[in-house]
């Protein structure tokens, strides 16, 4: 299911959430994502109040206190006509999770379903939203292959938008990745609770790059890059893993 297929007008001014994780480990790919929204001639609204969303507790089963760190999330982006991410998990908890979490918080409860249903990952909002399909960066020189992370193929129903857009770009196809639907094994919490499986599904992953013949392998989840990232910096090897906004801004070579 295409979640964003019954999308809002497209708004020239958006709310960017950066995530936690692109806030504090992974920049690079935060700042290619404006890059990419403000290409598009947008105003971009940084947020600087924004906090985590609690993705992360609600998945550990802390569901009190990611209600607590879901309000002030929402405090942070009320009032906002868009909000757009690099992180379709975070995205996918917005919209799934934040409303039903706070529906017990009668001053937030109308504003997390309000902001759930204008919560856009990058992809979508540009494709679905502002109906980019022209190429808006390049593809990679070397072999590429993209992997779906599960936040925006399984819990967005999204595997379109970031194919669409990756296949728009000038220079050399992706090659076909095999066993492309599998998990990472990131997980969040899932790589820290079932580390031995979480390792396994990494190693297949990293496995099935090698088998395409790739070089470069392209992410459409800041969780997935870190975790895939860590993978091939323990093995080695010359394989690059880059955020999928990093190619969309032209900044892979």
């Amino acid at each position: 299911m295409k979640e964003a297929s019954a999308v809002i007008p497209a708004a020239r001014r958006v709310s960017f959430f950066a995530t936690c994780l692109v806030d504090g480990l992974l920049p690079q790919v935060g700042l290619a994502a404006l890059a990419v929204l403000r290409g598009q001639g947008l105003l971009v609204d940084p947020r600087q109040d924004q906090v985590c969303c609690g993705q992360s507790l609600y998945k550990a089963g802390h569901a009190r206190q990611a209600a607590s760190v879901g309000a002030a999330w929402v405090r942070a982006f009320s009032g906002a006509e868009v909000v757009v991410s690099p992180s379709g998990s975070c995205v996918a908890h917005v919209r799934h999770a934040l409303p039903g979490l706070l529906a017990g918080w009668p001053d937030l409860a109308a504003e997390a379903r309000r902001l759930a249903s204008r919560t856009f990952e990058l992809s979508q909002y540009l494709f679905r939203v502002l109906g980019v399909t022209p190429a808006l960066g390049r593809a990679p020189g070397r072999p590429w292959v993209y992997h779906p992370s599960c936040g925006l193929h399984r819990s967005l129903g999204e595997d379109e938008a970031p194919r669409a857009l990756l296949g728009a770009l000038p220079g050399p196809p992706a090659l076909d990745l095999p066993r492309q639907a599998k998990c990472c094994g990131f997980g969040g919490p899932f790589s820290v609770t079932h580390p031995e499986l979480s390792a396994a599904m990494l190693a297949d992953k990293l496995a099935a790059v090698r088998e395409a013949g790739a070089r470069v392998l392209v992410v459409g989840d800041v969780g997935c890059m870190l975790h895939l990232s860590c993978g091939v910096a323990e093995r080695g090897g010359g394989l690059e893993v880059v955020h999928l906004a990093q190619v969309l801004a032209g900044e892979v070579a």
